[in-house]
């Protein structure tokens, strides 16, 4: 892609020499591409021929030898390989022109070019070409923008460019390519991140990154509790922590206790509070506002001290039932078994004894002193 301006105003350089020179007029071209820059003269004398010409930068005298003799561009290592020289033309009419390709930012100068004719010698042109040389960057519209709001990005030179196509662009977020143009018609916190843009063809030079912040009120407050024991147990200390999700972050804290209808603020304004000692049957609740410059939120979960109290008790409760209860069985074990036992003690005993064929049953007392007669052989 080539950008270049060929105006021709004619001036008297020498009795017999006419130099149609380039007007002054900024060129504006996109780095990595090219631009042809053509100034053309007539010399009135047809013996005189062109004997040699070259192109030089207006904006290097400090690096001339000597300040009023212009050194040639072909010379210049920043520009070798780079230059494409052409003359053309024949008798009295010349075009002269040079082509800068791979442009880079340090190539914005204003170009001019010498000549050399038979018999006149060197002349400089009386004006050049100033050129700008420039680079992507992403223009953000509006440049802050809250959630919600649309916002448009686009891909943007610090210059209008000349000569301009119709350009096609790539557009990447925190490095990775998008789909399509970006134009985000509502912004979201997702949204947030850096984009860059490049040129179809020019890959390798993208445009530097521009952020977009995307700004929102608090949302997601919460309350979180922490204590230096284990559990909640009465006199203990508690901590709250309130927490937030926002951009910008949270100017302040505001805590609120309630009891009942009753809402008091309380002292601080920080992100945690402290309750150096806890109460059981007070019905308390505590809450957290989160406030940015945008909005506030009040926190979504409520600590209420007895609900807590209740939670915790509520397991050593059921363990000290059970074992209550374990224990009565086990003593109602033991004194029905100790009562079995008194009952048998007080019954009387009863002994059996044999008399030839029949069994006679008699107490113990009425045994006592019976003598057992062994029986008879038949």
């Amino acid at each position: 892609m080539f950008a270049g301006l060929l105006l021709f105003i004619p001036v008297l350089l020498a009795e017999d020499v006419a130099v149609l020179f380039c007007r002054k007029k900024s060129v504006c071209v996109l780095e990595g591409l090219s631009v042809k820059l053509s100034c053309g003269f007539t010399i009135q004398d047809t013996r005189r021929k062109l004997k040699e010409f070259y192109w030089f930068n207006n904006n290097n005298r400090k690096k001339w030898k000597d300040t009023t003799i212009p050194e040639d561009l072909s010379e210049d290592p920043e520009y070798y390989g780079r230059l494409l020289h052409g003359a053309v033309g024949g008798f009295s009419q010349y075009s002269l022109t040079t082509t800068i390709i791979n442009l880079r930012p340090s190539d914005s100068a204003e170009y001019k070019f010498r000549l050399n004719t038979q018999n006149s010698g060197w002349k400089n042109s009386e004006s050049g070409t100033t050129v700008f040389v420039t680079g992507l960057k992403v223009i953000k519209n509006p440049d802050t923008v809250k959630e919600g709001q649309k916002v448009t990005l686009t891909c943007s030179t610090m210059c209008i460019l000349s000569n301009n196509p119709n350009l096609t662009y790539i557009w990447y977020k925190n490095g990775r390519r998008l789909t399509n143009p970006k134009t985000l018609k509502t912004s979201l916190s997702e949204d947030a991140g850096s984009y860059s843009c490049v040129l179809v063809g020019l890959e390798n030079q993208p445009s530097l990154g521009a952020t977009l912040t995307v700004r929102y009120p608090p949302r997601s407050t919460t309350v979180t509790v922490s204590t230096d024991q284990n559990k909640i147990v009465e006199g203990s200390s508690v901590t709250l922590t309130c927490s937030s999700d926002a951009n910008p972050p949270m100017e302040k804290y505001t805590w609120y206790k309630r009891n009942g209808t009753k809402v008091s603020v309380l002292r601080g304004e920080t992100e945690s509070y402290t309750i150096p000692s806890v109460s059981l049957g007070y019905i308390d609740q505590y809450f957290c506002e989160a406030k940015n410059e945008i909005g506030a939120q009040n926190s979504t979960w409520d600590l209420t001290t007895d609900d807590r109290l209740v939670n915790v008790l509520t397991p050593v409760l059921c363990v000290v039932a059970v074992l209550t209860a374990g224990t009565l069985l086990v003593l109602s074990y033991y004194t029905l078994k100790q009562r079995n036992r008194g009952e048998r003690a007080d019954t009387p005993r009863v002994h059996y004894v044999s008399n030839d064929a029949s069994n006679t049953a008699v107490s113990e007392e009425e045994s006592i002193g019976v003598r057992v007669k062994p029986p008879r052989n038949k």
